[in-house]
């Protein structure tokens, strides 16, 4: 049996046309499945920025709100208060106390300061001066 040249020639395209085939059933799996992992990523990422600005949202009710409570604190009319408060009423009594040539150990003792504090008030005060 001699094979021509013909039916040669069909054998050849026949066995090319298997091997583009199955290289185009290759190629189009994986390009389904980099479809699939594209897919999965754009969701991710719209998740992510869903998350990112219901964050930035918040943040700016947040901002607003705190505005809001600043301007109309801004517009309470103030009541001149001209004695001091009561967390700072040691520290007024030593700037009296250091105006009067007390030292700091004495007036740490009497206003009831650390040594450290009523030094760096001293200190002030002769700087002030």
């Amino acid at each position: 049996m001699v094979i021509s040249i013909l039916e040669a020639g069909l054998i050849l395209c026949l066995t090319l046309s298997l091997i583009a085939l199955a290289v185009a059933f290759y190629s189009l799996t994986r390009i389904r499945k980099q479809a699939e992992a594209n897919e999965k990523l754009y969701q991710r990422m719209l998740r992510d920025i869903a998350i990112a600005n219901t964050g930035s949202v918040g943040m700016g009710q947040r901002l607003l709100a705190m505005e809001k409570r600043l301007q109309s604190e801004a517009q309470k009319p103030r009541i001149a208060d001209d004695t001091p408060d009561d967390e700072f009423q040691p520290y007024t009594q030593a700037a009296q106390l250091f105006k009067m040539g007390l030292g700091s150990e004495e007036v740490a003792r009497r206003c009831g300061l650390s040594r450290a504090e009523a030094s760096l008030m001293e200190m002030m005060q002769k700087a002030s001066r």
